[in-house]
């Protein structure tokens, strides 16, 4: 006790250029800078991620890794320790089982680690004997509560192991080894390394209703380190809003054109471009980064092992960022209100309607979002998300008297009878 109250009392004589503004290291990197030319010692200390005013100080070990020369890391253990035994499960018993893990932090400090930390990681490995596992969904977990299916080594949601991404699972047609199901002990390990997620609250285990079947689960504690790189923004996502498409997953005809959405190099390094300037997507929507929509990835979108990081980033992110940016735009205003347009001031859904120049009769169209990345990164596939809490949009398109000039025409209530003259008088 003696010996962890003289590291309690270092972190506050830590210098204020590598600590939070309340003296308190913000991370074991700051920990491991106050020791530069020293002796480091491995240990427990406080650290302050967001500094004063932000959520409690709280407690970590601070370690160096072998594979991370320079870092100093700090690690976040469950209950299991620094160092974990694996958990073992057998048969016969109920079919499916979980391991739950806790952290002792709350989810707020938890973020406000893996928020200042340019990487985490998370250890995990799943040993099976006759167990079928990772066929069902959750595979695992998040921090938030969300279900999560891909492991060690594998994109997020990507519904893969590490073995998958490395073509040499034991079976050439499975995506994990322990899909196999045999009389053959079989691993599937690596590093969990989505810090949006982690770490992990509980692991889900299968097919353990027979005598002969057996797993064993390992969960090292969450690893963080590293800052958060900034700068320049750099990759685009394209969004707009359309009239549905029914029975197709593709954009139907454009209604209205949302700002870009550009991304730097860190998690909240995010921008809007409305094509007059550029603004931190939190000058306009401050609430942006603080939604389950906003964090939790979609299942159906995986990359590439051989795509850039940078590309990565923008093609998983762009298309909930979409749905998002679509949702806080119409939160604002409704199809009635006024909105700039060419220096006319004009409803949002008569602006639609002309954009879209095409007949939507009743009972109208839902509005879904659409995205696109940017050419640098290829296309993702396109995908809509359908707003099922906003009104649908009519539009009627007529002919001008003694002109003959089309004439676009938000149909406010969608009916079926409006004519010319409900305009013109």
């Amino acid at each position: 006790m003696a010996s962890l109250n003289i590291l309690l009392a270092i972190f506050f004589l830590i210098p204020a250029r590598c600590a939070a503004g309340n003296g308190v290291p913000r991370s074991c990197e700051d920990v491991l800078s106050h020791y530069s030319g020293t002796f480091f010692k491995e240990g427990v200390y406080t650290i302050d991620p967001d500094g004063a005013g932000g959520v409690g100080a709280f407690q970590v070990t601070c370690t160096t890794r072998d594979d991370l020369p320079g870092h100093g890391v700090t690690l976040v253990p469950h209950q299991g320790g620094i160092v974990p035994h694996s958990q073992y499960f057998k048969g016969p018993g109920a079919i499916s089982r979980s391991a739950a893990f806790d952290y002792r932090l709350t989810e707020e400090q938890l973020e406000s680690l893996t928020r200042i930390s340019g990487k985490c990681r998370q250890f995990v490995r799943f040993s099976c004997f006759e167990a079928s596992n990772f066929v069902l969904t959750p595979w695992w977990v998040s921090r938030q509560g969300w279900n999560m299916t891909n492991w060690g080594g594998a994109p997020t949601n990507s519904s893969k192991c590490a073995c998958a991404m490395k073509n040499n699972c034991d079976r050439s047609y499975r995506k994990c080894n322990c899909q196999i199901n045999d009389l053959v002990w079989r691993n599937d390990e690596g590093h969990l390394d989505d810090k949006r997620y982690l770490p992990v609250k509980k692991v889900h285990i299968r097919d353990l209703d027979d005598s002969n079947e057996e797993v064993y689960l390992m969960v090292k504690p969450m690893e963080c380190y590293g800052a958060l790189a900034s700068g320049s923004p750099t990759e685009k996502c394209l969004c707009s809003l359309h009239a549905e498409a029914k029975g197709s997953t593709k954009a139907g005809p454009l209604l209205f054109q949302l700002p870009d959405l550009i991304y730097g190099q860190g998690y909240y390094d995010v921008w809007i471009d409305d094509g007059n300037q550029k603004r931190k997507v939190t000058d306009v929507y401050p609430q942006f980064f603080y939604t389950k929509i906003r964090r939790q990835i979609l299942p159906s979108i995986t990359v590439s092992p051989v795509t850039s990081p940078e590309c990565t980033n923008v093609l998983q992110r762009c298309p909930v960022d979409c749905e998002r940016l679509a949702k806080l735009t119409l939160a604002t205003m409704r199809l009635t209100t006024n909105i700039t347009n060419g220096g006319v001031q004009k409803p949002l859904g008569q602006v639609m309607c002309e954009n879209v120049g095409v007949t939507i009769p009743p009972p109208g169209s839902r509005i879904v979002a659409f995205y696109k990345t940017a050419p640098a990164c290829g296309s993702s596939g396109s995908s809509t998300h359908v707003f099922s809490d906003n009104p649908t949009i009519c539009c009627n398109v007529f002919t001008l008297p003694f002109t003959n000039q089309a004439y676009n025409v938000f149909n406010e209530k969608c009916s079926p009878n409006m004519d010319i003259s409900a305009i013109f008088g």
